[in-house]
């Protein structure tokens, strides 16, 4: 496992992308969370270990505009072993794609499920969380249930958004040449 000073660079900036995107689904609301796009590219670009580091680092940074983040570190590591180590996910038909994510969002909603409802008692700072909040107003149903079921929705739709968007940047011949000694 070489570091060189471009893979630094490029680490930075996939941590970037994640501060970038979970301030935009935290500002917006969004159903979905933008927050793991550069795990999901180093893990891509490098392999499991270095997607593990990119979540890890971004989930630290990025409690400067969210509070939360860090607990929600476990997720972090989840989708950057993930996106690592399941080379499948890097392949160019969509349709693959859209059968696959599951092996990166079930996991990564488990984890997030957890964390919202035993730590946070089902309330976060995610746009998710009123959808959370509106379906507990009207069903009686245990805290774990509807939190992992709107995760699942969720986690999906965000990890599928997020590989379609990277594996179209990853299979670019320019970023390839980046990659390139």
């Amino acid at each position: 496992m070489k570091i060189s000073t471009k893979k630094i660079t490029l680490l930075g900036l996939c941590i970037t992308i994640n501060m970038v995107g979970a301030w935009i689904g935290v500002v917006l609301k969004l159903p979905i969370y933008l927050d793991s796009i550069g795990t999901i590219m180093a893990g891509f670009a490098f392999g499991p270990i270095f997607g593990i580091l990119t979540g890890l680092v971004s989930a630290f940074v990025n409690t400067i505009g969210d509070p939360i983040a860090l607990y929600f570190m476990p997720t972090q590591i989840i989708v950057g072993f993930t996106a690592g180590y399941f080379k499948f996910l890097k392949r160019k038909d969509t349709l693959s794609k859209v059968y696959l994510t599951p092996f990166m969002s079930i996991p990564a909603a488990i984890s997030s499920a957890l964390v919202a409802t035993y730590l946070f008692g089902t309330v976060t700072t995610a746009g998710s969380s009123y959808i959370v909040q509106a379906i507990r107003a009207v069903m009686d149903l245990p805290d774990f249930v509807i939190v992992f079921v709107i995760q699942i929705i969720t986690d999906y739709a965000d990890k599928l958004i997020s590989i379609l968007l990277i594996s179209k940047v990853y299979n670019m011949g320019a970023f390839q040449n980046i990659l390139k000694k």
